[in-house]
């Protein structure tokens, strides 16, 4: 098996997640966030929700870093939703 199929069923089993593994169809209907393994992957989840499915991305936040970062795409129709995220997540990050 993959490192990487472990290490999702890994973070999925400690988080108490959804491990949905590649059934990205799948995933939108149950979740409201997917996490992709890396920035290569993130790009490839957002392009096609987004423009094959007609999607609205709310940006990435980085998770291994203590500051708080939320990767967005100029692709995007505003940063609204990345900026609203950003504080939520400066919020609780705060209280």
């Amino acid at each position: 098996m993959d490192k990487t199929i472990r290490d999702a069923e890994e973070v999925a089993r400690i988080t108490g997640a959804v491990h949905g593994e590649i059934l990205i169809e799948d995933a939108v209907k149950d979740c409201g966030v997917i996490i992709a393994p890396d920035g290569i992957s993130g790009n490839l989840v957002f392009r096609t929700l987004t423009f094959l499915g007609n999607g609205i991305g709310h940006g990435a936040p980085v998770v291994n870093i203590e500051d708080i970062f939320v990767d967005s795409s100029r692709a995007s129709h505003g940063y609204e939703s990345v900026i609203r995220l950003t504080v939520s997540l400066a919020l609780k990050n705060n209280s």
